[in-house]
């Protein structure tokens, strides 16, 4: 898109002599080349062949420094996009991490729960194992 407007400001740019203008020993040196095979040879070679030639090629040199700091901002934005889409598979990644330990702890509280549950009961057991023995060792 930036060479289409070098190009456009390039033309619009451009000094070309009215036909009156140029002498005949110009349009002998052209030969048979048509003024549409000359543009486009011109437009080919990114070249503007003006009476002002260093204002052209300045406009032309601008371009192309603009369109190559464009074509650098587009390679520094899609490695920034790269580096977006890392963090965030690596954010992903890490709050996968995080809920598997949260399921892990979980996990373990509840076997840690049941487990003092169990004992709990044992404990019971033998109290009351302990208390009916006693009963009847005091009965006898």
């Amino acid at each position: 898109m930036l060479e289409f407007y070098a190009k456009k400001v390039l033309t619009e740019t451009a000094y070309v002599p009215a036909k009156e203008e140029q002498s005949e020993d110009e349009d002998e040196d052209r030969g048979d080349d048509s003024e549409e095979e000359i543009e486009f040879a011109v437009g080919k070679a990114d070249v503007q062949h003006t009476a002002g030639g260093d204002k052209s090629i300045e406009v032309f040199s601008n371009g192309r420094k603009i369109w190559l700091e464009e074509k650098r901002l587009e390679q520094q934005r899609m490695r920034l996009e790269q580096q977006r889409m890392q963090l965030e598979q690596q954010k992903l990644q890490r709050e996968q991490q995080l809920e598997e330990q949260r399921l892990q702890r979980e996990q373990q509280q509840e076997q840690m729960r049941l487990q003092f549950e169990q004992q709990k009961l044992q404990l019971k057991v033998k109290v009351k194992v302990k208390v009916w023995t006693l009963a009847i060792a005091s009965l006898t």
